[in-house]
Formats: C-alpha cells, structure tokens, sequence
C-alpha cells in the first residue's frame, strides 16, 4: 500500500462531488449498458432457438392417403403413450386399422415434424429431447467455465478491455452459431460462446466503481431496466423472424458495435488506482470534471488514496480472511438458488397459457417494476431484511402457483410472473451485494467466482421440464423449496447499507460492521 500523508482522501470523496445524474456518468452508464441489453438476449437464446417442437412417427401406409401431421388414421397406428417414439407393426402396405399388429410395438426410425426448419426437425432430434434441453445446459455451463477466468482477466487487463474482448467474442461465436450444420458442432459453438462471450461480470464492476457508494443504486435500476428491454427485444425478434438460423443472427449481430465502442468507453478509476497507475486516473477524473463542469482540487486529487493490488495472489489473499471467506460461501449459496430459480422460470414460461412471445415480453417487463421497487426498499431497509423477505415471498408463491385451479388461468398466471417479479427483486439485491463485500484488487474475481460456481443452478434449470412428464408442478414445487432454504441462510450475515466499497481485506472484514471514512482509510493505511 502506498503511504498517505494526513490530507489524503479516499476515492469516494472525490466521487461523490459529482453526484448521481450528470453528462459524463449518463454517458458511460449507456455504453456500459449494452453489455446487459445483448445478455438480456444471449443468456436465454436457447430457449427459442431449442424449442420443444411436435412430432410423430412416419407411417409409410398412411403419409400417401394424407400428410396432415395430425391425421386420425395415427390413433389406430400408435400405442396412446408412444410419445411420438413408438408405434405398431403394419403387415400390409394399405392404410387401415386391420394393417397394424397392435400386439406388436416397434421404436420408429422416421418421423414427421409439425415445423420442417426447428432446430429440433433440423438436427433430427426426435425422441432425444433431452438433447434438446441440453443446450440450454451447456449454455450455462459456458457462463460458469467463463466466469471463472474473466473475473482474474477483469482484474489484470481492467474492466474496459474485458467488456469488450467478450462482447466481440460473443458477436463472431454467435453468428458462427447459425451456420452449424451439425447439433455436434452447435453445442461446441453454445459453449464456446458463453464461455468467452459473457461480458456482464466486468461490466457490473465498471458501473459499480463508476460511482460513490450512495448512488450505486440508482445504476442498478438503470442496468436492469436495459436488460429487461433486451428480453422484450428478444421476444420481438422471435415474433417476427421464426427461423431460428435468421433469429440467431439478428440477436447477435448487435455484438459487433463494441469495435466502435471501444474508442469511446474509458477504463474505470478505482481499478486504474489499484494498480498503482495514479497518473491515468488522475487524467481520467479531470476529464470527468471537465465534461461535467465541476472544479476539482488538483492538490486533492494528488493525494487522493492509491489502493495497489496486493503483491501476492489476490485471490489468496482474499480467502486468507474466514470472514470473507465465510460470507463468500453464503454468497455462493445465494447465487445458486438465484440462477436455478431465475432460470427456471424462463424456461419453463411456454407451458404457460397464451401467446408464448407475449409471456415473454411480459415476463422481462416484470423486471423493471422489480428494479424500481429494489431501490427504494434497499434504501430505507438496507440489505439483509429485503433479501430474506424477497427469498421467502417467492418460494411461497411458487409453492402456491401449482393449487390454483386451472380454469383460472389469469390468476396462474398471474402468480407465475409475480414470483418471476419477486425472483428478480432477489438476485439483483444478490447482484449488487456480492460486489460491495469484497476488496478492490479482487472484487471481479470473486464476484465473478460466485456467479461462476453459482451457475450450478442455471445449468440444472434448463432440465427441469423434463420433471413435468413425473408431475406437471414438481418444477414450481422445487423452486419454492430451494427459495425459502436460501432465504434462511440470510441470517447468517450481516446487514450492509451504502457503504464506500472497501480497498483492502481489513476494510472488506470491517464492511457491515463500521462504516468506512476518511479516518478509517488513514488507519489501514
């Protein structure tokens, strides 16, 4: 650590003299932004591109008479729980009941597809639907492989140059997506892209570090506002170009604007300071200073507090503390419950009545009232109360949702996107508190560790359909379960308010327990 003399100031001093709203922050926040309107549609791709398409054995007697997919000659050729797999043998080659030998079943080896270019029809993917929600798996297996590395890379090459190395990534993997022609080669390409592709992590830690600790807030909402209109964009784009070949390249191709933006996003200060580089990050505040018309002390700025990284790992140094360590763990908990029931939701939305694409769009619509009512609650309860009551609320509802009859299908539904509501309220408090609970030169590291190993929840997410041939609400069922149990473990922490982000393990074990000033800064330096 650097020695401060006794004017030195901590870096949200000087933050906080440029408020909340103005002309440079407004800025940065749109292009920092991007990253979460294009995952808004990536990270759920796979939920239209692999969607459940029918299908039914191909009938060689029958397809001549008609090549309706569904004729009534197929009742007295198949056994009523076939699923579409299975069907008798024809003894003669005319189409009528007394052709089939129903006391023979055989597994078909052709099948008819009710949509001829699906994904599923495409890559023959009949009886296999497994393979079908595999994808989804992958999917998220990519985000949690990625995860691992980016958070380090974020924190070596800083938040700017991460953002969009993975942002380009995901564009050139995305658009090689669609012009796989094997299921083979697509899932490589899924998990490819997910795996580099996934910018959100250093772009959530630049717009955290953007601003004082009092206004970290107020970008979340604005953050998930954009991601909620990338998945209403998402269930547009799906409306109107239902090839999913053509859908894939329309959600991706946005990607490649990070070449532009690139010349225009600057690095974030806080991580520039921790790296010793006090020269680029004095520049940057003065142009800051510049765009929006404020006077900075030059004298101040020369002597405002330059956390450096530790020398050893910063990841080492970090676990060395059991406090942290123990609230990383209660984090990791936090996030896989978040992302299994998040992304259980999503996928599971097309079992709902109505317009599939319109559940969609109403579904990522529920977000932004979500966000609003995050932060004011955060701000008038602080962290702890909010998490545990929000964890709770939804396990109930989603515990609640499978006993409501289904005559009444705006009231299922209802209940369905108020826990999705309640769900996303939670893990964007889950969001912004992993990310105040660790020290600088480590904070997108081990967020993004969490997030990473939490996406044990997402990756399980896409096969909880399969439940339903068991028992129709077992998925609802489980994620209330899984809800409350997270919830409870709320109790083990401490509670957090909007305190400056810690520099330094000491400060990182103090967070929640003294708040940080100036005085403090001195005392750990």
């Amino acid at each position: 650590m650097v020695a401060l003399d006794e004017k030195s100031v901590h870096l949200d001093e000087v933050l906080k003299k440029f408020g909340a709203i103005n002309r440079y922050h407004v800025q940065a926040i749109i292009l920092i932004s991007f990253a979460f309107f294009n995952n808004g549609m990536h990270c759920i791709n796979y939920v239209i591109v692999a969607e459940e398409t029918p299908y039914r054995c191909k009938i060689e007697p029958c397809e001549m008479q008609s090549n309706v997919f569904e004729s009534s000659w197929y009742n007295f050729s198949v056994p009523p729980d076939s699923r579409g797999c299975k069907r008798y043998r024809f003894d003669l080659k005319e189409c009528d009941p007394f052709s089939f030998n129903t006391s023979i079943v055989e597994t078909c080896d052709e099948w008819v597809y009710k949509k001829n270019d699906s994904f599923v029809a495409e890559f023959q993917l009949a009886c296999q639907n497994w393979k079908r929600t595999f994808v989804g798996t992958v999917h998220s297996i990519g985000l949690m492989c990625g995860l691992f590395f980016q958070g380090q890379l974020s924190d070596k090459i800083g938040r700017k140059a991460a953002t969009v190395i993975s942002g380009l990534a995901a564009g050139v993997l995305g658009i090689a997506k669609s012009f796989s022609n094997t299921y083979t080669l697509y899932v490589i390409l899924e998990w490819l892209e997910a795996t580099i592709g996934d910018n959100c992590s250093p772009a959530f830690i630049l717009a955290v570090e953007l601003v004082h600790s009092d206004y970290r807030l107020h970008q979340q909402i604005f953050l998930c506002v954009i991601a909620a209109m990338g998945g209403v964009t998402f269930a547009i784009a799906a409306y109107l170009v239902p090839y999913w070949r053509d859908f894939v390249r329309v959600i991706y191709a946005p990607a490649f604007l990070y070449i532009i933006i690139y010349f225009i996003m600057d690095e974030s200060v806080r991580w520039l300071l921790s790296k010793g580089k006090r020269k680029q990050a004095t520049k940057l505040l003065l142009k800051m200073a510049k765009i929006n018309k404020i006077s900075l002390d030059r004298k101040m700025l020369l002597n405002i507090q330059c956390e450096e990284g530790t020398k050893n790992s910063a990841l080492r140094e970090t676990f060395r503390s059991r406090i942290v360590a123990k609230r990383f763990l209660i984090c990791l908990l936090w996030w896989t419950s978040c992302t299994f029931i998040c992304f259980g939701l999503i996928v599971n939305v097309g079992s709902l009545a109505g317009n599939k694409y319109f559940n969609f769009a109403i579904m990522s619509l529920s977000d932004i009232p979500a966000s609003i009512a995050m932060f004011y609650v955060l701000k008038r309860f602080r962290r702890k109360k909010p998490l545990l009551v929000s964890f709770i609320t939804a396990g109930l509802l989603c515990l609640t949702q499978p006993f409501v009859p289904k005559k009444y299908v705006w009231m299922s539904t209802g209940m369905y996107f108020l826990g999705r509501f309640v769900s996303t309220f939670t893990f964007g408090t889950v969001y912004i508190y992993t990310s105040e609970l660790f020290p600088t030169y480590s904070r997108n590291s081990m967020h993004a560790l969490c997030s990473a190993i939490g996406r044990i929840g997402s990756i399980l997410a896409p096969m909880t359909p399969l439940l339903t041939q068991y028992m129709e609400s077992l998925p609802t069922l489980l994620f209330g379960s899984i809800s409350i149990a997270a919830g409870l473990t709320t109790l083990l922490v401490p509670d957090l308010d909007n305190e400056p982000l810690p520099d330094n393990v000491h400060q990182a074990e103090a967070i929640g327990v003294t708040r940080l000033n100036v005085e403090k800064v001195k005392e750990d330096s």
